[in-house]
């Protein structure tokens, strides 16, 4: 047994050291700056702040946007058992080392499951784990999309053990990748593979149909639905709140009504197509996919010293660093950090076994590789993208279409392995491998032919930013001139590639090379295929010391001037960065802005309506006490005398009769005295005549607890500068520590009756959601848990009551047949 388990642990050593060795300043104590990580951080630090001096988990924060749940800023697991398995798969490290090894250990058992030769596995798992598309994912701060993905080779090994008439096992390891993808809290992905799982359901129901073998079908899909469900049970903790949460956002249905077409995600229930649309691949963007720079490859991408651009800047007496970087990229999006590249080879494997391969997967694969990528080019083919994002179930809750080709990154490397393990097993025909390696072979090498030799003359390399390059001090032509270099350089690297691989095929399949010559061959290939192109992207410069990094987070002293201030809760609105897409000012202080692609809609509203137009009694509402000015660099602080504070009483409602005329009603009204309030409240406010006589101020603040003293003379109204959320979604006002209703006014405040008399206050947020969803977690992931760990068990145990005899030991002087050799060739050497 153990002689059988030596190849599996050299190849994790394998794993474990490529990725020690790309990322190996991580070894050294150093940290990556990642953009996404950054805003996460600024996002995320009260609550952190607060755990850490508590023990506590809030799962709210009001250092963004007045105030909004944390479930899409930290990822909420309690009640998930499954934590444990990804402790183990990481080794317990963090990322990157531990979640590359983990996506490269998932591969392998992919293709070990699939019958692979163990050495051919480790080439597959390198092409996945270190494609450039994880590792730019990375380098974004993209750490939960990685991980998700990190994942599907477990949620493919279920699925097809299934299909294989494994059933329990095929359902256990199915509910166990599923569920550890889902509790990645990157639904998107799991949405996107789910998408090409369709495929495979309809290509498997076809072939068992055309064998009459449709009562293995109906168990296959049985444990997998069943599988499917212990998943989401097992994430059930994250799943039911979020569901909850999303009606609220800008994602589910809008609130205000409006007239023609919608203008805003705020307008249209889901996100609006043109914001949904905006990072949609062009035909270019598919083909970097294969030969990385043919599309100029990053938004910053490294040039020599002999380049165009560098030439020129020098002329111009520009000094310019070693690694210096010029905007390149030329393609659809906006901008990128660089191209999903699935490899060359990869991708040339892949094309012979869309002729090779035969059955179910194949059709998965190929079918799924054409969805995604026509999926992924959103509005430059709308008419069929239209289709799915009008009338395909959620399909319109997402954005970033070209993200869906993360999904294709993983499919294109299985289905090209599957060709390489069908052909050294003997799977299919010398014939039939000669065919595909043509076919294959000549249609990689046209495409990059006509790149490298025609690609310039059909092609201007123009970008639609070039005008500020050109302000900037580029000068187009140098540019163009570089872009061109690179695509016609990779589209020669690709064909070199393509031909070395392909020639080391052929070599094989005429028995001039043995097995072991051509996985080395190709393992050295792919692996300096992978490594060169990723490191484009991910090298040392993105790792720094972490004084360095959080040098980027040291508050200004604008920052340490408003932190003089004792008053535990106030507001920031920080007009001297990019007040409503950045979260760095909510690293120190409660800000009005923020980051956040799932706000709540109430928020978005007030955004668009009020605070971008700078409506200063909504802003004095929200208890904004401190403006901050000026150019980076220049910051200054001013305070606002308005401010209202964390809670006063009113004297007056103004009610309206629909969420247009609630919000319309904050353009012109005094919120000190005057409460605006929805029909639906009516009858909560009805009888009573505020005159606003007495106090109320915060005496103890938590980000999910706020207590106010109050004493009041008579009957009276308060409004409190804090985001509604509700009805009864969390947050519960208690009087004097008797749970008592509140409401919502002034569109996104909320209000509360206080009696007469001297009163303590206290909002607590507590989702009731949650914890049936905690307590519905620990159920299902634990018998996900129980079930593995049976399994495996059991196994053991039947392996050492019965362990497997030995093979016959081979005669003197008989020779083994060569492995590539097929019957028709071995006549023809007889004769």
């Amino acid at each position: 047994m153990l002689q059988k388990a030596i190849p599996h642990l050299i190849a994790l050593g394998i794993f474990f050291a490529l990725c020690a060795a790309f990322f190996f300043p991580q070894l050294e104590g150093k940290m990556p700056q990642q953009g996404d990580i950054i805003q996460y951080r600024g996002m995320s630090q009260e609550v952190r702040e607060y755990k850490e001096q508590t023990g506590e988990t809030s799962l709210w924060t009001n250092a963004m946007f007045g105030g909004m749940p944390t479930y899409q800023i930290n990822t909420v697991s309690e009640g998930n058992s499954l934590k444990v398995l990804d402790n183990i798969g990481t080794l317990g490290m963090k990322p990157p080392i531990g979640r590359f090894f983990l996506a490269m250990a998932g591969f392998y058992l992919l293709m070990v499951v699939l019958g692979a030769n163990p050495w051919l596995a480790v080439i597959g798992a390198i092409a996945f784990g270190l494609t450039t598309n994880n590792l730019i994912l990375f380098e974004a701060g993209h750490e939960t999309k990685v991980k998700s993905i990190s994942y599907l080779p477990i949620v493919t090994v279920g699925l097809l053990m299934a299909f294989r008439k494994r059933y329990l096992l095929g359902g256990i390891l199915f509910a166990t990748g599923l569920g550890l993808n889902i509790m990645a809290n990157h639904v998107q992905m799991t949405y996107y593979f789910a998408l090409t799982l369709l495929i495979f359901g309809v290509a498997e129901l076809v072939y068992n149909i055309r064998r009459n073998r449709m009562p293995h079908f109906a168990k296959a899909a049985g444990v997998l639905i069943a599988g499917g469900l212990l998943a989401l049970g097992a994430a059930a903790s994250n799943l039911w709140i979020t569901y909850e949460y999303s009606k609220d956002t800008m994602r589910g249905e809008p609130i205000l009504e409006t007239t023609g077409d919608a203008s805003s995600s705020s307008e249209t229930e889901g996100l609006a197509w043109d914001y949904a649309m905006q990072w949609s691949n062009g035909a270019i963007d598919l083909f970097a996919s294969y030969i990385p720079g043919v599309a100029g490859g990053g938004s910053q991408e490294a040039i020599g010293d002999d380049s165009a651009i560098a030439q020129d800047l020098r002329r111009k007496g520009a000094r310019l660093p070693a690694n210096f970087k010029a905007p390149l990229y030329w393609g659809d999006l906006p901008f990128t950090s660089g191209p999903i590249y699935f490899g060359s080879i990869v991708f040339f494997l892949f094309l012979m076994g869309l002729f090779l391969v035969k059955g179910p997967v194949k059709w998965w694969i190929g079918l799924g590789t054409l969805l995604t990528m026509l999926l992924s080019m959103g509005n430059n083919l709308e008419g069929f993208n239209r289709l799915f994002f009008d009338y395909f179930p959620l399909y319109n809750k997402f954005r970033t279409p070209n993200s869906i080709l993360s999904v294709t990154a993983f499919l294109v490397p299985v289905l090209g392995f599957l060709t390489l393990h069908k052909i050294i097993n003997q799977k299919v025909t010398k014939e039939d491998a000669m065919r595909s390696l043509k076919i294959g072979g000549g249609i990689a090498a046209a495409i990059a032919l006509f790149f490298a030799l025609l690609g310039p003359s059909f092609f201007d390399f123009n970008s639609a930013g070039d005008a500020r390059l050109e302000q900037s001090g580029f000068d187009l032509g140098a540019v163009r001139a570089d872009r061109q270099s690179l695509m016609q350089g990779d589209a020669f690297r690709t064909l070199i590639l393509v031909l070395l691989s392909g020639g080391l095929l052929w070599a094989y399949l005429q028995e001039k090379v043995k097995l072991n010559i051509l996985l080395l061959g190709l393992g050295v290939l792919i692996t300096f295929d992978h490594w060169t192109v990723g490191r484009r992207y991910v090298d040392e410069d993105l790792f720094v010391t972490e004084r360095q990094y959080f040098a980027g987070l040291a508050p200004r002293p604008v920052d340490e001037q408003i932190l003089q201030d004792t008053d535990p809760h106030y507001r920031v609105y920080d007009a001297s960065i990019n007040t409503f897409n950045s979260s760095k000012a909510s690293y120190y202080h409660k800000t009005i802005g923020g980051y956040h692609a799932a706000k709540l809609q109430r928020a978005q509203d007030l955004i668009d309506r009020h605070l971008s137009q700078g409506n200063q009694k909504v802003l004095d509402m929200l208890n904004t006490k401190y403006f901050i000015i000026g150019q980076p660099g220049q910051e200054q602080v001013q305070q606002n005398p308005n401010a209202l504070g964390n809670a006063w009483l009113i004297s007056n409602f103004q009610t309206v009769n629909s969420a247009n005329a609630e919000i319309d009603a904050l353009t012109d009204f005094d919120p000190a005295t005057t409460a605006v309030v929805h029909q639906d409240f009516q009858e909560y406010i009805a009888g009573l005549s505020p005159s606003g006589a007495g106090q109320i101020k915060l005496t103890s603040y938590a980000p999910n607890k706020l207590t106010y003293e109050a004493t009041v003379q008579g009957d009276q109204f308060a409004v409190f500068s804090e985001v509604w959320y509700g009805p009864d979604k969390g947050w519960q006002a208690y009087i004097d520590g008797q749970p008592v209703e509140h409401i919502r006014v002034n569109y996104i405040l909320r209000g509360l009756k206080i009696p007469a008399g001297q009163h303590e206050i206290t909002f607590e947020f507590s989702p009731a959601s949650f914890d049936r969803g905690v307590m519905v977690s620990r159920i299902f992931s634990s018998l996900i848990l129980l079930g593995l760990i049976g399994y495996v068990g059991y196994s053991g145990y039947q392996f050492y009551q019965n362990p497997p005899a030995n093979p016959a030991p081979q005669q003197p002087g008989t020779k083994q047949t060569k492995p590539t050799a097929t019957s028709t060739q071995r006549k023809k050497k007889k004769k």
